[in-house]
């Protein structure tokens, strides 16, 4: 079996290979990807922990290394699951959507080969170089999506490099006062540093990376534009892989770098900086939530649903509670499997019907049923509805808020819940149910290459919803690790202080449910189908399909609550247009064409200096 850094190195030598596979044919350079990101996941799954490897030495204390930990680990495994099934996904689906296919199987790799090394990284400098490989690998995809993608990438380019900057700001300040990036050595003097205020910049500024790559606010403005204009598969990366680069780093700055011996607690053994960013998370779910129910386009919608997801995480994770922790750990898994297995089943009605706008479609269930499927077992766990693993990982967060009596932010991550039953209903009914508009008469479901990620990532979810315990193991590993108490659990079973809940009881229920309900439906009469335009109203026949479309303004009556809501985006948007203003006046003043204009500006240069040389 090779060996971690191997696997990197391969990982970035087949970049060059898979573009000319890519070239040469499509689909052959796209198995390819997908044949060498499958032998990742096996060789990532099976790397024993507390394995270092030095990669080079740049001076005495500031060393590129990796190390094989449980929590980077189970991220990766995470990461590279999503990676393999949208790769499978892109056999068929790359030769129909991608103009620049060759690039973009190329910078998939360099992509998962950055993920890779950020996870195992034993130090701050490793982790940020392999960090800005795994943006800029996603940086070139995005604008291989729709037209006006060069936008949306310039926006995700803004908000990342704003966190890689404070993040790069605080490992300098780091080696500048300890002369070391080592993330136990960075723990242990930081344990030890009298002043609270520099303990507080240096975390505030590690997370702000992995709030600016999570999507979480104030930062999330990219998320919005970036997944709804990247190409299709790639939204499911992004959402599903990539945010949880910034989960990561959330994690390493508030867990590897204990915060909870870093600062004091200030309400239920929360420290202050954790319930800061527990506030964060909760305004993360609020505004994903509404800001999702306002949605036309599915792939924004799903967007703003990952700026609600990534608040629980925020949440779960903050709390550095046995359960809390655990919640937050297992609802990356969840929202990795859910949202990837979303924005596929989006890719696959795109692939289609050419549009993502749900009041463009309608009826697909007809025509697309095992898409139909996909979507609606994804949005069932996204909602936490069991027996999926949506469900525990809410469960487990609910559980030590309601413990610690943090009831506002119960309450919030409840109207969360609620509020996602109503925007994932809207691509429901708009896209799936209803009437099938005539232009899609001739769909039909997507070839069964495509069909096979969907299907397993689904199996996975439900898996995940019944036995838990596989997961739950790898995070009991990973608070061991990091000197939490582990959750305590079975396979089945999870107990915490409130009680427990028995999945296979819950699961048991639920599927003598079903076959109650199937047993009736086939038992008593069928409604009789009829037309839906065989009806009539004030003695008019109505002919026109489009008339029962009601995706349009599907929650206006509670749009207009909120119509004049405030808005970073336009805030960020007159800070942008301030600094293109003054671009413009620097380049109108200083870059003339005339040789008169450059003497002039040389003369001023001169003089300033012999003015601070006296």
């Amino acid at each position: 079996m090779i060996s971690l850094t191997t696997l990197i190195i391969t990982l970035l030598f087949s970049t060059i290979i898979s573009y000319f596979l890519t070239r040469i044919n499509k689909k052959i350079g796209t198995i390819f990807n997908f044949a060498l990101i499958s032998y990742s996941l096996y060789i990532v799954s099976n790397l024993k922990t507390g394995i270092q490897i030095k990669l080079f030495s740049i001076t005495p204390g500031l060393e590129n290394t990796l190390i094989v930990t449980e929590l980077g680990k189970y991220f990766a495994i995470i990461s590279f699951i999503v990676l393999s099934m949208v790769a499978f996904f892109n056999i068929t689906w790359i030769n129909k959507k991608v103009n620049f296919s060759a690039a973009f199987n190329a910078f998939y790799l360099f992509t998962s080969a950055g993920s890779l090394g950020v996870f195992f990284a034993k130090d701050m400098l490793t982790l940020y170089i392999f960090w800005e490989m795994a943006v800029l690998g996603s940086l070139l995809i995005v604008p291989m999506g729709r037209e006006d993608a060069k936008k949306a990438a310039i926006t995700y380019l803004a908000i990342s490099s704003t966190g890689s900057y404070l993040y790069l700001y605080a490992a300098l300040s780091l080696w500048n006062k300890y002369g070391t990036l080592t993330f136990d050595k960075i723990a242990y003097h930081l344990i030890n540093e009298s002043s609270v205020t520099y303990k507080w910049l240096i975390i505030s500024f590690i997370v702000a990376a992995g709030i600016a790559k999570s999507g979480i606010f104030p930062l999330h403005t990219w998320l919005r534009t970036t997944l709804g204009k990247a190409p299709d598969t790639f939204s499911a990366v992004m959402s599903g892989q990539l945010e949880k680069l910034g989960a990561y780093i959330i994690v390493f700055a508030l867990a590897v770098i204990p915060s909870l011996q870093l600062f004091r607690p200030i309400y239920s053994s929360v420290p202050s900086i954790n319930y800061l960013l527990i506030i964060l998370g909760n305004i993360s779910i609020i505004l994903g939530t509404f800001m999702a129910i306002r949605q036309n386009d599915m792939k924004m919608l799903m967007a703003y649903s990952s700026i609600a997801n990534g608040g629980y995480i925020l949440v779960g994770i903050a709390t550095i509670d046995t359960i809390g922790f655990s919640g937050g750990l297992f609802h990356v898994f969840n929202h990795a499997i859910a949202s990837a297995m979303i924005f596929l089943s989006f890719a696959a009605v795109i692939y289609r019907t050419n549009t993502s706008k749900i009041d463009e479609m309608g009826g697909l269930i007809w025509r697309m049923p095992l898409t139909f499927v996909t979507y609606l077992v994804g949005i069932i766990s996204l909602a936490g509805i069991p027996p999926t693993s949506g469900f525990i990982s809410k469960w487990m967060i609910f559980n030590v808020l309601v413990r610690k009596g943090m009831f506002v932010t119960a309450a919030i991550a409840f109207i969360g819940s609620v509020g996602s039953f109503l925007y994932v209903f809207r691509p429901l009914a708009g896209v799936f149910l209803g009437q099938l508009k005539k232009k899609h008469y001739d769909v039909k479901e997507v070839p069964v290459v495509m069909l096979i990620p969907m299907i397993l990532l689904v199996f996975l979810t439900l898996f995940a919803g019944i036995i838990p315990g596989p997961i739950l193991d790898k995070i009991s590993a990973i608070e061991t690790e990091l000197g939490i108490t582990p959750i305590e659990h079975t396979a089945t079973i999870i107990k915490t202080p409130l009680g427990q809940w028995d999945t296979l009881t819950v699961f048991t229920m639920f599927t003598t449910g079903f076959i109650i309900a199937f047993i009736l439906f086939v038992i008593f009469p069928k409604g009789k189908k009829v037309e839906l335009t065989d009806q009539y109203t004030g003695a008019e026949f109505l002919h026109n399909y489009d008339l029962y479309h009601y995706a349009t303004g599907f929650y206006r009556f509670i749009e207009r609550l909120y119509d004049k809501h405030p808005s970073f985006e336009k805030l960020y948007g007159m800070l942008a247009n301030f600094f293109k203003n003054v671009g413009e006046f620097v380049n109108a003043w200083v870059y003339k064409t005339s040789p008169g204009a450059y003497v002039f500006w040389v003369s001023v240069v001169i003089l300033i200096l012999f003015w601070v040389r006296w």
